[in-house]
């Protein structure tokens, strides 16, 4: 909003005198004088204008560094967890692909162990024992008996005859 300056005395009915004898005599501005003032304030308020459109840049300029480096960061961050999450997909793959082949053997160990259980008869086996390889059953003088003190494990320092 513009101030309006007024620099008369008004005297009498309607009759504008200057203002000599109210104060000490001042002389009225000239149109000049005015429109330099004009230009003046209005270079003046450009100026604050400019300053605060600067400050205000420098403000933006750092709020846009900083988002740039949140953005970044969370860029970053994303990258990372889907890295991880095709790192711990792969690896998840790479168990069932590992517990289906260890099923499968142990599917043919059990086809295998059957197989071999229905091939061999146990009393043809202990008949050519004793027969032809000429093995017998222990007597009571050959087996020793040992006993473990409440210990899991034995250490054996010699020879067991």
């Amino acid at each position: 909003m513009q101030e309006l300056k007024t620099y008369y005395y008004q005297q009498g009915n309607a009759v504008r005198k200057e203002e000599s004898y109210a104060r000490p005599a001042r002389r009225l501005p000239t149109r000049e004088q005015r429109e330099w003032e004009r230009r003046e304030e209005a270079a003046r308020r450009q100026r604050i204008t400019d300053r605060r459109r600067a400050a205000a840049l420098r403000r933006n300029r750092l709020l846009t560094g900083y988002m740039i480096v949140a953005v970044i960061f969370t860029v970053g961050m994303l990258v990372g967890y889907v890295g991880l999450q095709t790192n711990v997909s792969s690896r998840m793959n790479n168990i069932s692909r590992l517990e289906s082949q260890l099923s499968s053997v142990k599917a043919d160990n059990k086809a295998a162990e059957s197989r071999i259980a229905t091939t061999t008869n146990l009393s043809e086996i202990k008949d050519k024992a004793i027969k032809d390889l000429g093995m017998v059953y222990a007597t009571n003088s050959q087996i020793v008996y040992y006993s473990v003190d409440g210990s899991d494990y034995m250490s054996q320092y010699h020879d067991i005859p």
